[in-house]
């Protein structure tokens, strides 16, 4: 039997179709979006299902419109630069640097800005409306450190949408999660879709 997760399950699937496409025609190569996991969770549990330890950066969006909350596309650091090297065909033996250029943090920044908006996109089919987000904004640091910035703001009845992204190609596969941090009235809509739609099955 169907629940919300498989309704949100499938959702992604949409929102990684339209994302892989877009990636793969920037990158000039074959790329799929897998979703291997996903979890629907309150903010304060949120952490306890990531592994925070880890150094990491993040591309950051403030929603403004359909939905309240914040859209998170996060990366370890060694994922971070196999995308960048990805991006401009670089082998290994051609790896100079694991400094991050600013064109790096600009190619890191726009797919960032591709997944978050294909998912967005997705969900607003979903809830029939248009979900819109702020510029992106970059930072780097322990995940521990970026949750923390991100989920500052949060409330207690606020909740996070935890998908795991995984980017994968001829070659390699990497891992990215795509975080969604939404008000309680932004979840509660959301939750209420998933309702209707496993209505109409």
């Amino acid at each position: 039997m169907k629940d919300e997760l498989d309704i949100l399950r499938e959702v992604g699937s949409i929102a990684s179709a339209h994302a892989g496409s877009a990636l793969s025609e920037i990158l000039g190569r074959r790329i799929n979006l897998l979703i291997p996991s996903l979890d629907f969770v309150s903010s304060a549990a949120a952490p306890k299902k990531i592994n925070i330890d880890q150094m990491g950066i993040a591309v950051i969006a403030r929603l403004t419109t359909g939905i309240k909350g914040q859209a998170v596309f996060m990366l370890e650091e060694k994922n971070a630069f196999k995308l960048i090297d990805l991006s401009y065909k670089v082998s290994e033996q051609d790896k100079k640097s694991d400094l991050l250029t600013e064109l790096g943090v600009s190619t890191i920044k726009e797919i960032g800005n591709i997944v978050m908006s294909a998912y967005l996109n997705a969900i607003g089919l979903m809830l029939k409306r248009i979900v819109l987000f702020l510029p992106p904004a970059f930072i780097s640091g322990t995940f521990d450190e970026i949750l923390h910035m991100v989920l500052s703001s949060s409330k207690s009845e606020d909740y996070m949408l935890l998908i795991e992204a995984v980017f994968e190609e001829p070659n390699d596969k990497i891992k990215g999660a795509f975080y969604l941090v939404l008000e309680a009235q932004a979840a509660s809509d959301i939750r209420n879709a998933c309702q209707q739609a496993l209505k109409e099955l």
